[in-house]
């Protein structure tokens, strides 16, 4: 038999003991746990506005004259409000060409622009960034499909700052 009489195990540790030494072991992770997890994300400010700019390119022109000052635009297949379009500003897009010394060598595309559009965007500050809608983090660098009434476009989130023009 594997316990005996006494409430061994093998005749040598008691049942009573490995429970309490499971007990043990079960309070040292949790302590452990609780001191080494991550702390909670605290917001820094809620409910407030911040400035995205985002670059659209390459972007027909078509494209280009479709979007204006006042437009609303959505992250794809989202139903809240991304931001409102406060500024826009477009150049020709460029391409980058090696030359045969391997240098880069930026040339105009035709018919093609880079659009650099600045949102006034609602949501929260937290200690890990920027978040819209709720729960959707978006920080410099990153990429997005945003649509308006009008277009659906890839874009490239340039800057964001609290305060325009920061």
């Amino acid at each position: 038999m594997i316990i005996d009489r006494q409430g061994r195990l093998a005749g040598k540790v008691s049942l009573i003991d490995i429970a309490l030494i499971l007990i043990a072991i079960g309070l040292i992770i949790g302590l452990g746990y609780r001191r080494l997890a991550p702390k909670a994300v605290q917001i820094v400010v809620s409910d407030t506005k911040f400035y995205v700019t985002l670059v659209i390119e390459p972007i027909r022109e078509f494209s280009l004259n479709a979007i204006h000052e006042g437009d609303v635009f959505y992250k794809q297949h989202e139903q809240q409000p991304l931001g409102k379009v406060l500024s826009t500003r477009s150049e020709p897009a460029k391409e980058i060409i090696k030359r045969p010394d391997g240098t880069p060598l930026y040339v105009p595309m035709e018919e093609k622009y880079s659009l650099y559009m600045t949102l006034e965007c609602a949501g929260n500050v937290t200690d890990n960034g920027y978040f819209v809608n709720g729960n959707a983090q978006i920080s410099e660098g990153g990429d997005l499909i945003i649509q308006s009434n009008m277009v659906i476009c890839g874009a490239r989130i340039d800057t964001i700052s609290d305060s325009l023009g920061g």
